[in-house]
């Protein structure tokens, strides 16, 4: 495990500050760690002997990056499911391939998952983990991600995967299965820390749990209010043309909390807002994956605007692009889109723009802590919080001259401008460089596990999977 360094300082960087309003200041200032956090944010801070200086003038400070909803262990099946929908990536790849996923291969994929994070600039992930096939399979998920460095949130999320393909089968004993993965669950939040003694607490557990509305209400009484007395993050998938009613659930049964996150939360009604907003919980949108899965228009900006906490999320690599730069541009421009066409529709033009680079920007970061209720811890460089800070480069052809450092960084900015990445006061991506993981022998070791598993299920007939899926959830009256 690699050492923290006792301090950093960040010296003359253009530090990215958010006043009340949300809007982005970007002054020169100096930022000094010591140890895992935020200890001064000034003009000309000293530095110590032993202090490690990294000069910031001309790049751009900014909190890490905040992914409110990723399935980390997904990344190894990267453009496999690139021109699916949802149901043709569960038939294909989530009750599919994932089945042949043995301990091993869960590591590999969750780490490069992570090191893909770190690459883009994201320091936190609420990493929904569905890949429950055995005890082994999870350890290996939560060992990965302490490797990697990165923060994350671990939300253990129990599921039902097939028994096998071609047919699909499932268990006869679906209750026994879900109690035994719950054992799974309380038996980890019984671990301080979390997996193992290398944990320096940057992994945590949170829960992760879909199907809400198919279970006993009193059982799922019990385990949230276990997860919320605990202060555990729960996330929930909220898409309800899809079959996953969260919210509805949540609202109807008066179980909502500030401890708990919907990812999602497509065509929301106006009753749903003001319950999310009045309760605290977190909205995450995935813009890139919804709208290709046909979940609906994200709502990022509609969920701001009715003050709701709200973030952004990559949700799964396997589907789209794995950093925020992205989510932020797809999500902005598409809220512009909406926004001019409802003004078209009036026979109006827009005089001004109503979504903004900082509001965006700001989801990216505090608004992703805020969202996953790490706002006390992250978010924003502030003294006192964790010191999760990237330094952006803004020499590249795409990044020079640029007025706005935020227009830049929602606008231009891509994961190869990322230059440093600070995690829990520990340099792990320095001069463009992972230094938790040793890239040239981990990108050899993915590849050559890909062709493995490649060879596991070659024979396998994923449309029939798909088929025999939608026939089991009866939806083939709804396909077009």
């Amino acid at each position: 495990m690699t050492a923290v360094s006792h301090s950093v300082l960040l010296r003359g960087g253009r530090v990215l500050v958010f006043d009340s309003e949300k809007k982005a200041a970007f002054g020169v200032l100096d930022v000094l760690v010591e140890g895992t956090l935020i200890s001064k944010v000034g003009h000309d801070i000293p530095a110590r002997p032993e202090t490690k200086i990294i000069d910031a003038s001309g790049k751009i400070v900014c909190p890490g990056f905040v992914d409110t909803h990723r399935h980390l262990w997904q990344s190894h099946l990267r453009t496999s499911v690139a021109n699916q929908t949802l149901l043709e990536y569960c038939g294909h790849f989530l009750f599919g391939r994932a089945l042949f996923y043995k301990p091993h291969d869960v590591y590999l994929a969750q780490l490069g998952a992570a090191a893909e994070a770190i690459h883009c600039g994201v320091t936190t992930v609420l990493d929904h983990s569905h890949i429950q096939l055995s005890e082994e399979h999870i350890q290996q998920c939560i060992r990965a991600s302490i490797d990697s460095g990165l923060r994350s949130i671990y939300c253990f999320a129990p599921y039902n995967f097939p028994e096998s393909i071609n047919p699909l089968r499932f268990s006869d004993k679906p209750n026994e299965l879900h109690q035994r993965q719950l054992d799974q669950f309380y038996k980890l939040s019984e671990q301080v820390p979390l997996g193992n003694s290398q944990n320096d607490g940057r992994v945590t557990l949170g829960l992760g749990y879909d199907g809400i509305e198919y279970r006993p209400v009193e059982d799922t009484k019990k385990l949230l209010k276990f997860a919320h007395d605990r202060g555990l993050p729960i996330t929930f998938h909220d898409c309800h043309r899809h079959g996953m009613s969260a919210m509805k659930f949540l609202r109807e049964n008066n179980l909502l909390s500030d401890t708990m996150v919907l990812s999602h939360f497509t065509f929301p009604l106006e009753e749903d807002f003001e319950a999310a907003k009045r309760h605290g919980v977190g909205i995450s949108s995935t813009p890139e994956s919804e709208m290709q899965m046909g979940h609906g228009w994200p709502e990022a900006f509609p969920a701001m605007r009715h003050g709701c906490k709200t973030g952004l999320g990559v949700d799964s690599s396997a589907i789209c692009s794995g950093d925020l730069f992205s989510a932020m541009r797809i999500c902005l421009q598409m809220q512009r889109a909406r926004d001019n066409h409802e003004l078209a529709c009036r026979n109006k033009i827009p005089r001004q723009l109503q979504a903004t680079v900082d509001q965006v920007l700001y989801m990216a970061t505090l608004g992703g802590a805020e969202a996953i209720h790490r706002e006390s811890e992250i978010g924003s460089i502030a003294v006192g919080k964790r010191a999760d800070i990237i330094l952006i480069s803004t020499d590249s052809p795409c990044m020079v001259a640029a007025g706005d450092p935020a227009a830049a960084l929602v606008l231009h900015a891509s994961p190869s401008d990322v230059e440093h990445v600070i995690i829990n006061g520990e340099v792990v991506k320095e001069n463009g460089k992972l230094l938790r993981v040793d890239w040239s022998t981990l990108k050899h070791d993915l590849r050559e596990n890909m062709k493995e598993l490649e060879e596991c299920y070659k024979s396998a007939d994923w449309s029939r999977n798909t088929d025999e899926m939608v026939d089991a959830w009866n939806m083939t009256d709804k396909l077009e």
